[in-house]
């Protein structure tokens, strides 16, 4: 008996080393999930000001599809900032275009406005009405000065379609030769720091099993990881210089930044770095306004007009 017991102590131990070897990669993001599930609270300390620059932020959630669009081009509309719409194929949906320079190659900050749920009870704060509106109040101030470099907004539709809008724009970019220069797409932002994902095919935290390949789990589901790419290393010390940000280099996310990384641009998907808050809220109708911290949102408006200033 006691040889059975040590032999299989000794077998556990060795799987258990096994499995450690193969993901030190992923040790890091591992521990900084374990610490932001340690130290999560539902009410952030500094909750969303609804009197301060972002207070409309909680009547766009409330909107389905079609009027957040028109939401986002009326907000336009009153402060005189310049805009395209641009149909998305056949599906009824617009992407809006917003360039502060006449031609590029442009430096490019998207977000998708649709929600998961087309429904007026799911509010999609932290996807990605969030990142919406602090592109919104980007926009209005990047209008009122002259840039050192081409830059532009863009409102993606469909995203949560297949990443339908961010196609059509590519299409569009490259049949009308609007040239671009990289891309940085915010997408579950919320509370916390800032954090570049790893692009890929699904969603969620990549891991090893020995002999078996890599996996993806995304909280619920477990799938086999396809090829996932890291953002360009030039890109993301550009970024760190205007605010810092954090490399989740498995935690993989599936975003409008993925398809145009794939398709050739130079592109990141930035998000919020607290993941243990994105995993409870991803797609589930507690992804709300009370969730989302002002502090947060100072700080990925501070990087996206940084950026804008920098000299190229």
């Amino acid at each position: 008996m006691k040889r059975v017991l040590g032999g299989l102590i000794i077998l556990t131990l060795a799987c258990a080393s096994l499995f450690g070897l193969a993901n030190v990669n992923s040790l890091d993001d591992g521990i900084r999930y374990l610490q932001a599930a340690l130290n999560y609270t539902p009410t952030p300390a500094q909750p969303l000001d609804p009197r301060g620059k972002f207070g409309f932020c909680e009547s766009f959630m409330a909107l389905r599809n079609a009027a957040r669009a028109q939401f986002i081009a009326n907000y336009l509309d009153a402060r005189g900032i310049a805009y395209q719409r641009l149909p998305i194929g056949d599906t009824g949906f617009d992407n809006i275009w917003v360039p502060f320079a006449a031609q590029g190659p442009f430096t490019i900050f998207s977000a998708h406005y649709d929600k998961f749920f087309d429904d007026p009870l799911y509010q999609g704060a932290s996807d990605n009405s969030a990142a919406v509106c602090i592109l919104l109040v980007a926009a209005q101030a990047l209008n009122q000065e002259t840039l050192p470099r081409p830059v532009a907004i863009l409102f993606t539709g469909e995203e949560e379609a297949g990443l339908v809008g961010a196609q059509a724009f590519y299409e569009y970019a490259t049949q009308n030769n609007v040239r671009v220069s990289e891309a940085i797409n915010l997408d579950s932002m919320g509370r916390g720091g800032l954090a570049a994902r790893a692009s890929g095919e699904h969603s969620g935290f990549v891991f090893a099993i020995p002999f078996s390949g890599e996996f993806v789990y995304d909280g619920r589901n477990l799938a086999r990881a396809s090829a996932y790419r890291q953002p360009d290393a030039q890109l993301l010390q550009r970024l760190q210089r205007a605010a810092p940000v954090t490399l989740l280099d498995r935690m993989v996310a599936k975003s409008d930044g993925t398809l145009f990384q794939t398709l050739g641009w130079n592109a990141v998907n930035l998000t919020a770095d607290d993941i243990f808050y994105l995993e409870q809220t991803w797609h589930t109708y507690g992804d709300r306004a009370e969730l989302l911290a002002q502090d947060h949102f100072e700080r990925a408006l501070n990087l996206t007009l940084q950026y804008a200033r920098q000299e190229p």
